[in-house]
């Protein structure tokens, strides 16, 4: 009479099988699910700097005057110019300035009063100017593990004083 089943060894063999298949079905699984988080930290560190880069063009643009000395760098600064077509009621002059600072990791600018966030995970900035250009470095850090940052730099002209 024949029996049925399986010997020890036959089970032993499909077990350390399985064992191998599982653990590496377990690794590529933690591989995919890592490096996402990466590379997602690494797209909002980049989107932080760009926005705030962004903004801080607009501005840089406009500006006739900063609180900057040559060839010094400094964590804030503060421009200023004159809208010669933007008269409003409420600014007869036509005079506006911003303002921006780090906060923490926000990056808050304050527009002829209202102060608004315009980067977040900012963890450094620097403007130095010399002569009328400007240059701008700002480093933004994704928050989890691994930290993945990204670092922006880039320089803009201001204006001249007046209109020829």
């Amino acid at each position: 009479m024949k029996q049925k089943g399986f010997t020890l060894v036959e089970v032993l063999v499909v077990t350390a099988i399985g064992g191998v298949l599982m653990t590496g079905l377990l690794l590529s699984i933690h591989n995919v699910l890592w490096g996402t988080n990466r590379s997602n930290n690494q797209v909002v560190a980049l989107a932080d700097v760009n926005y705030a880069a962004l903004r801080l063009k607009k501005d840089l643009m406009m500006t006739q005057n900063t609180n900057l000395t040559d060839n010094v760098s400094q964590g804030s600064v503060v421009l200023s110019w004159i809208d010669y077509t933007g008269f409003t009621s409420e600014n007869q002059s036509g005079s506006h300035s911003s303002s921006y600072t780090l906060s923490g990791t926000e990056l808050q600018r304050d527009y002829d009063g209202t102060v608004s966030i315009v980067g977040r995970n900012i963890t450094s900035i620097g403007f130095t100017q010399n002569g009328r250009a400007i240059d701008v470095v700002i480093t933004a850090t994704g928050a989890g593990v691994p930290e993945r940052s990204k670092t922006l730099k880039f320089s803009a002209y201001i204006r001249a004083e007046e209109i020829p």
